[in-house]
């Protein structure tokens, strides 16, 4: 695939890849839909065909609403690494919200990503407003209500770790 091609990834089953299918069909201008490719990949995964000819490709990954499965957070890094460019400006941008639980996201900036060769390089909330924040592990003493904390997301920028 030519550079400038933006793959969008999902668990690899078809009612999932048929619905971004017809998202980017109804969605893309026409001339800019074979610049977008819909590939299934299961976290943690680099065997496939797809994954092998795409290892280091992506200057950018964006994960979006990814972090809400503690058990895959190992996974999910992996992929990230394996598909995240060796370019010394590759970063991946990380995005998600809080409605699962503030202690559930934690671990995957603050233990993973170091453990998987990988660098939070930056981190902060950031409301429907655009009110930013520091990212704070836990608020409230752990008992944030579970309204404020739905108003609220994530966002980190991480590269590969000595990049």
């Amino acid at each position: 695939m030519a550079s400038g091609i933006v793959t969008i990834t999902d668990y690899p089953a078809p009612p999932i890849l048929d619905t971004i299918k017809t998202n980017v069909a109804k969605n893309i201008p026409a001339p800019l839909q074979t610049r977008v490719a819909v590939q299934g990949h299961l976290w943690g995964s680099t065997t496939s065909p797809f994954e092998t000819s795409h290892a280091h490709r992506y200057t950018r990954v964006l994960a979006a609403d990814c972090l809400w499965m503690p058990w895959e957070h190992e996974n999910l890094a992996k992929s990230m690494l394996h598909f995240l460019s060796e370019a010394p400006d590759a970063r991946i941008l990380c995005i998600a919200g809080f409605h699962t639980g503030r202690a559930k996201l934690a671990p995957f900036f603050e233990e993973v990503v170091p453990q998987q060769a990988l660098q939070v390089e930056e981190i902060f909330e950031m409301d429907a407003d655009g009110r930013r924040r520091p990212w704070s592990r836990e608020r409230d003493g752990g008992t944030e209500n579970i309204g404020e904390r739905k108003k609220w997301l994530v966002l980190a920028r991480i590269r590969r770790a000595g990049g």
